[in-house]
């Protein structure tokens, strides 16, 4: 009972913060996030152990009945990191909106000095095993399957399973 009322008071001052739930939405208290960059559908959850790291208008927004397992990271910055319906992310999974990366046309520039940037976006009915990356600009069509430890960048086509550091085709779903 007294856990119920604690959830609750919580929920109540995510809202209070800016944080937009819908019904039966839950953010577990261990949860690092400032609570304006969090939109979550019905049902979803972020479970225990997780950051998701915006600021400057970055979201992350969590589609209905989507969940992120235990200890998930999410480096948004100013970008969206926008997941569908139904999906369900394993533990340990990281989400790069905002990383390092050196640039092809600049090779003398500092490591430091250079940083990539862009949104990524998960379909509906996707299943991300536990330990994936994910890297900036990502596209996951619907119907995807990533297999657990994979590195993900690019487009991954509807209605696949994808496994590999690249992630790659491995075969088609029924």
């Amino acid at each position: 009972m007294l856990d119920r009322v604690l959830l609750m008071l919580w929920r109540s001052w995510l809202r209070l913060r800016g944080a937009r739930l819908a019904p039966g939405a839950r953010v577990n208290p261990s949860v690092h996030a400032a609570a304006a960059s969090l939109t979550l559908g019905a049902h979803a959850r972020l479970y225990w152990g997780g950051d998701v790291l915006a600021h400057g208008g970055g979201r992350l927004r969590l589609g209905a009945h989507s969940h992120m397992a235990p200890y998930f990271y999410c480096l948004i910055g100013r970008n969206l990191l926008h997941i569908g319906d139904h999906v369900a992310i394993g533990p340990r999974c990281q989400f790069f909106c905002h990383s390092n990366g050196i640039p092809a046309d600049a090779p003398a520039t500092p490591f430091t000095a250079c940083h990539v940037d862009g949104d990524i976006r998960i379909g509906n009915n996707v299943f991300i095993g536990a330990g994936c990356i994910v890297l900036p600009g990502t596209v996951i069509g619907d119907n995807v399957v990533v297999g657990a430890g994979s590195v993900v960048k690019g487009v991954l086509e509807s209605g696949w399973v994808y496994a590999g550091q690249p992630a790659r085709k491995v075969k088609a779903l029924c």
